[in-house]
């Protein structure tokens, strides 16, 4: 389970670097990028989700966050 937990938080530190980078420049973004950047972090959160929902207890404050995020995208 720690392993699980380790990497939980490794995702959530790329998700949150890539999420702040991607708010920063999207304005920038060409639709085509801007879409498939969107789309790639969406399934990066989704995954991330998946795997806290594996650990126990569930942290349905993370998931909830996670959620909100990819609603703010």
């Amino acid at each position: 389970m720690d392993q699980k937990i380790q990497y939980l938080n490794q995702m959530i530190e790329v998700v949150d670097t890539k999420v702040s980078t991607f708010k920063k420049n999207k304005s920038k973004l060409p639709t085509v990028a801007y879409n498939a950047e969107k789309q790639v972090l969406t399934r990066t959160i989704e995954d991330t989700i998946k795997l806290a929902e594996e650990i126990k207890p569930v942290p349905y404050s993370l998931i909830n966050d996670l959620k909100s995020l990819i609603k703010q995208l």
